[in-house]
């Protein structure tokens, strides 16, 4: 009575050994996140780092977008796009299904709050952080040197640190998706890197600037994630624990951003005004 279903058990596996991109469905499986945050899985763990990233890139979508001049739902809205859009991406474009906050709506909410709320206090938090730098000039007997802006100090570093933390969190979670999806490794290190990137990508264009992965106006951003994503599927290569895995690819992503803001790190562009580089117009 045992022979039929040895027969199926062993089709089965021999179809799933044909189709190698095939999803993973059963036995364990240790790509998944948990559901919320905690701190006793590195799913969990990972869960809580993704929480953070989320609030941090809705914080600086709403900033990027009242400089801009955008009202308060704008930012609100694209604090949203800021903190899910890499993440829709990849689940409409690159893996063909339903945008992962349509069922966990957290995220939607978490984005659009803090959105709202940076658009609110952001302002009375630059005051604090002007008077608070002026100060500290005034009692080392720099009166005479009167700030208009505040300076980069420990406030911007916490900021950049976050969004570190959130760079490597979105480009673990994107590259999971890609792995749980059964693409290929090239694929899922883009889900990755969309995942970290997009997202401020539709901000830019949003707010009509410049977009920031694409244009050197700032430290190497999109590379880094990529690295982070490629960190982590290398590592799940070697048959790493997961906790390893997601260490790994966070240290690469934490230093490497740390190294870049640092020293001021860019990808190189062309000079087209000093080497005559640019295009050649036809009269």
């Amino acid at each position: 009575t045992t022979m039929p279903y040895a027969s199926s058990s062993s089709s089965e596996s021999l179809h799933d050994s044909i189709l190698v991109n095939a999803p993973r469905v059963r036995g364990r499986d240790d790509d998944a996140l948990s559901r919320f945050p905690n701190l006793k899985t590195p799913g969990g763990i990972l869960r809580g780092l993704d929480y953070a990233g989320t609030l941090t890139f809705a914080l600086t979508g709403s900033v990027t977008a009242a400089q801009s001049g955008l009202d308060v739902f704008g930012c609100s809205m694209v604090a949203m796009v800021t903190a899910v859009g890499g993440g829709t991406i990849r689940d409409a474009i690159f893996l063909s299904k339903q945008p992962f906050w349509t069922s966990e709506t957290e995220y939607v909410w978490m984005s659009v709050i803090a959105g709202f709320l940076t658009f609110c206090a952001w302002p009375y938090v630059l005051d604090w952080q002007l008077e608070r730098q002026q100060s500290q000039r005034d009692s080392k007997n720099d009166k005479d040197d009167v700030l208009d802006r505040p300076c980069y100090d420990e406030l911007d570093a916490a900021l950049d640190t976050f969004d570190a933390i959130g760079l490597a969190a979105f480009a673990i979670v994107g590259a999971q998706n890609g792995v749980r999806a059964g693409m290929p490794i090239v694929v899922s290190s883009i889900c990755g890197m969309a995942t970290s990137t997009f997202g401020g990508m539709l901000r830019d264009v949003l707010c009509g600037r410049p977009v920031r992965i694409v244009h050197s106006n700032a430290e190497a951003y999109a590379p880094i994630a990529l690295a982070g994503a490629v960190t982590y599927l290398f590592a799940r290569r070697l048959k790493a624990s997961p906790g390893v895995r997601i260490a790994s690819s966070l240290l690469v992503c934490m230093g490497s951003r740390y190294i870049a803001v640092k020293h001021d790190v860019k990808l190189h562009t062309w000079d087209t005004k000093d080497d005559g580089l640019g295009v050649a117009i036809r009269k």
